[in-house]
């Protein structure tokens, strides 16, 4: 992950920078000063028993990649393309909204993955970090979510 074409999203709360490639290398639970979960923007190092602190969203043979917010919004969209005409688009965005009369910006990101065209394969990596990147959180399975805990902060991953 370079420094270089990162988008950032976020809700006040938590913010989370996001790459080209929609890959998630920077992110910090529960707050922005918090320990960074998703760290792997200063890994130099990827081979497979290193590679954690990132979330990513991977198309099995990615031809091109285009980005954008969504006008007047702090809301991501990346859609990427295969070499065989297979298209899905992935929306990310940390949700914030009116509660009880005022504000709420939960320890929340939300990435909806949305085919456009073709039958693109996809490939989701979940792989959070604790202690700046030291090791990798401990997961656990349930019905429909993944959890992750760590000290002081517990991750939940739910998909449809």
């Amino acid at each position: 992950m370079s420094l270089r074409n990162l988008a950032l999203i976020g809700n006040g709360t938590i913010g989370a920078l996001v790459d080209g490639d929609a890959r998630i290398g920077w992110c910090c639970f529960p707050r922005f000063d918090g320990d960074p979960t998703f760290c792997s923007l200063l890994r130099t190092d990827r081979n497979a028993d290193a590679d954690f602190g990132h979330y990513s969203i991977e198309v099995e043979n990615a031809a091109g990649t285009e980005q954008e917010y969504v006008p007047n919004t702090a809301v991501l969209a990346t859609v990427v393309h295969d070499v065989s005409g297979g298209v899905v688009e992935i929306v990310d965005f940390a949700p914030r909204y009116k509660q009880y009369g005022r504000i709420f910006a939960p320890m929340m990101l939300v990435r909806q993955l949305r085919p456009i065209s073709g039958n693109p394969r996809v490939r989701i990596q979940l792989r959070p970090a604790l202690g700046y990147g030291r090791e990798p959180m401990s997961m656990k399975r349930g019905s429909n979510h993944v959890t992750y805990t760590g000290e002081g902060v517990t991750l939940r991953l739910t998909s449809n």
